[in-house]
């Protein structure tokens, strides 16, 4: 019986640093000040630190998708961003997420966006401008924003995009311009090409659908 209990205790013990060492691995993976604050907290005080920059896709408007990026300086050699994945054409803002991160990781990340797709500096008026527009435009064609998009965008409320000179044009050649994702579904598509041919009207919006798509006659 003795060996019995020896053996239990044994269990017991792998047992419980393995779940010790699962617990630092998770923690490990999470940013510095997130062990600090929670989500919620940490956008609060990202809303609440300096801007440190606006990016976006140089080529959003002739390509039709891109990201944007507006990042604050947060304490602890840390970064706030939101990131927003635009669809200036048709869909609006496809995805967002906020993330801090240490000013490292940040640049690194950056570096990782820059291969696929160069990214400029823009004013922080003009850099909202853009958000609100698209919103506005793909809301028009009743498409919502991403389910995030309303907790990301709270790092945009200090700033006022009525200050911002320049215009910006959405939808290509003055007409929405569907472009079929690598995810999107048969079923997505479809209802997407209702609700077009629904507001505008035949001949008034573009589609295009991806290779691998399928035959809507």
């Amino acid at each position: 019986m003795a060996i019995d209990q020896k053996k239990l205790q044994k269990k017991l013990a792998k047992k419980k640093a393995k779940r010790k060492t699962a617990v630092l691995a998770k923690k490990k993976d999470v940013p510095l000040l997130e062990s600090f604050y929670s989500q919620t907290k940490s956008i609060v005080v990202a809303r609440n630190s300096p801007i440190e920059e606006c990016l976006i896709g140089k080529e959003i408007f002739s390509k039709g998708i891109g990201t944007a990026i507006i990042a604050r300086k947060m304490p602890q050699d840390h970064i706030g961003a939101s990131v927003f994945l635009l669809d200036v054409w048709c869909l609006g803002v496809k995805n967002a997420y906020f993330t801090v991160l240490k000013e490292s990781e940040y640049f690194r990340r950056l570096e990782e966006i820059e291969i696929g797709e160069g990214l400029v500096n823009i004013h922080p008026s003009c850099f909202k401008k853009i958000i609100d527009e698209c919103v506005e435009f793909s809301g028009d064609l009743g498409f919502k924003p991403h389910r995030d998009y309303k907790i990301v965008r709270h790092l945009l409320d200090d700033i006022d995009p009525t200050v911002c000179p320049n215009q910006y044009t959405f939808g290509k050649d003055g007409k929405p311009f569907y472009v079929s994702g690598p995810y999107d579904t048969e079923q997505r598509i479809k209802m997407i090409l209702n609700k077009l041919l629904k507001k505008c009207g035949e001949g008034y919006y573009d589609y295009l659908i991806s290779a691998g798509g399928f035959d809507f006659e």
